[in-house]
């Protein structure tokens, strides 16, 4: 699975800076944007595409899963997926054939007949494109064809145990016969025909996109407000103002963390947060030195003060994390890793490895990571990391370096060139196995390269991956996750949280952890 545009992913959702800002008090000031048909929420990114066969972030998915409804969708408030332009699914023993029987009945919004065919095309083109939105395709599926009786069959190139999740991705939608028929990406188009519950209605790149409800959506209820507005601010502090002043109803995704702080103050402004899918592990390169001594990782492992890290770097904003899977998912959730940091064991353990408190024998070594990639208080989290778990003993000298661009870290990552690599992951579909064989099956570079891949996580990888039962494939999972913690191979740290900020008139809110906001959900009381 390529790596690449997951850890793109990671960073997209904006970083934060914890800081003290004291807010002025100012009168408040309605937009006519609050109307009961209405509702506007502030942001500070838009999509950069709105073409399914490119758009490969979660702020364009976002979008497009109002714009699009697929064969499957995630079922609100969970990580189930429910069939939805698809009647029927059809899995073969060996988990590589799935074949949807569709509703002949489906249409897009300008009445234009929903096929097999539609989907094959739709899919094939995204691949022709190759753009980024192919990393959703091409590593899982074979071959796509329409059947004589209006089937639509997937080969997969392995069992892929979240394949009904990946299908409701907008890679996989519905495109128009039009859209389809374009052998470029059209990223702006002036109107997009679909079938979800919102329709198109205008999108004044980089400033603001408006969405009304599609009168002809029948998969479900009509959205429960008809007019979504997205309002785009430069800066973190210029949405902060914005809710404040009830410029707009909701401050989404991108909020620096010291206004988050300053917002929960004022009177009925509301802040939800959740624990998001994005986790930030630590990564020990088994083919570079210091880390190629299996000592030196125990030590490091045992020295990790996750409980500062997310106090000190993130004011709480945050949630430790001792699993390579969060909790979100209690069949493979596994709390392994040690919770409280051991120097003295960790000491016992240097000492065995031939280091000691003073001159060249301490042990150097720096953290890295990207400021670039993930932005600056991830650069200072990382900082926090080192200073609360590595310099409190004398036996390790050890900094942090982040001055490193995007597309270098990641090359580092891949190719097993980094030695202690701080990074997040996020999963392109909610779901265990989309975390740990990315970051530990020898098909994927991450551990190949750091040789740490080993037969025996393979093989719990892969007989996970052709079960049915949730609690028999947890328990393949966690006995994965322990041999990562026997080889000392990588660290969960922690979990990150995303927040929301709305006014006390406005219901219906519900945010999945894989930064998805429902907005046919949202209501005004």
């Amino acid at each position: 699975m390529p790596v690449l545009h997951r850890i793109i992913l990671c960073g997209l959702c904006l970083a934060a800076v914890v800081t003290a800002v004291v807010l002025p008090a100012r009168p408040l000031v309605r937009s006519l944007a609050q109307a009961n048909d209405t509702i506007t929420i502030g942001v500070t990114d838009l999509p950069n595409s709105l073409d399914a066969g490119e758009a490969y972030d979660f702020v364009a998915w976002e979008v497009l899963g109002h714009l699009y409804t697929g064969l499957t969708r995630q079922v609100p408030g969970t990580f189930d997926y429910e069939l939805a332009l698809a009647t029927g699914v059809d899995i073969s023993e060996d988990k590589l054939t799935y074949i949807f029987t569709l509703d002949g009945s489906a249409v897009f919004s300008d009445g234009t007949p929903i096929t097999a065919q539609t989907f094959v095309d739709s899919i094939t083109r995204v691949q022709t494109l190759e753009r980024d939105a192919d990393d959703a395709i091409t590593p899982y599926v074979a071959s796509v064809e329409a059947t004589a009786d209006g089937k639509l069959v997937f080969q997969l190139t392995r069992p892929v145990p979240f394949f009904l999740g990946l299908v409701s991705l907008p890679p996989y939608a519905p495109q128009h016969p039009t859209l389809a028929a374009a052998q470029q990406p059209v990223p702006f188009p002036d109107a997009i025909i679909g079938n979800g519950p919102y329709l198109l209605d205008s999108f004044d790149v980089g400033d603001t996109l408006v969405l009304k409800a599609n009168p002809a959506y029948d998969l479900g209820p009509q959205p429960a407000t008809s007019t979504i507005v997205l309002q785009r601010f430069e800066r973190s502090q210029d949405l902060r103002d914005a809710v404040r002043d009830h410029i707009v109803d909701m401050a989404w995704r991108a909020l620096f963390l010291g206004d988050v702080d300053q917002l929960v103050t004022i009177d009925g402004l509301n802040l939800v947060e959740i624990p998001s899918t994005r986790v930030f592990y630590l990564h020990m390169n088994h083919d570079t030195e210091p880390c190629d001594d299996p000592l030196v990782r125990e030590a490091v492992t045992l020295l990790l003060d996750r409980d500062s890290i997310v106090e000190l770097g993130f004011g709480g904003h945050a949630t430790a994390l001792t699993s390579m899977i969060p909790a979100d998912f209690p069949e493979a959730y596994a709390p392994i890793w040690p919770a409280e940091r051991d120097q003295e064991r960790a000491e016992e353990v240097l000492r065995a490895a031939a280091y000691s408190p003073r001159g060249s024998s301490r042990l150097i070594f720096a953290v890295y990571t990207s400021r670039f990639t993930y932005g600056d208080l991830y650069a200072g989290v990382a900082a926090e990391l080192v200073r609360s778990s590595f310099s409190p003993t004398d036996f390790i000298d050890s900094g942090v370096y982040a001055e490193v661009d995007t597309s270098t870290f990641i090359r580092a990552l891949e190719r097993g060139e980094g030695r202690l690599t701080l990074f997040g992951w996020t999963p392109i579909v909610p779901h265990p196995d989309a975390y740990l064989r990315p970051l530990a099956h020898s098909d994927a570079p991450i551990a190949a390269n750091a040789k740490y891949a080993r037969p025996l996580i393979d093989s719990l990888l892969d007989d996970a991956a052709a079960l049915d039962d949730p609690a028999a494939q947890g328990e393949l999972y966690r006995a994965a996750a322990n041999e990562l913690l026997t080889g000392y191979d990588i660290a969960p740290l922690w979990q990150d949280h995303i927040q929301l900020f709305a006014w006390d008139d406005i219901s219906g809110i519900q945010i999945e952890p894989n930064f998805f906001l429902h907005y046919d959900l949202l209501k005004r009381r």
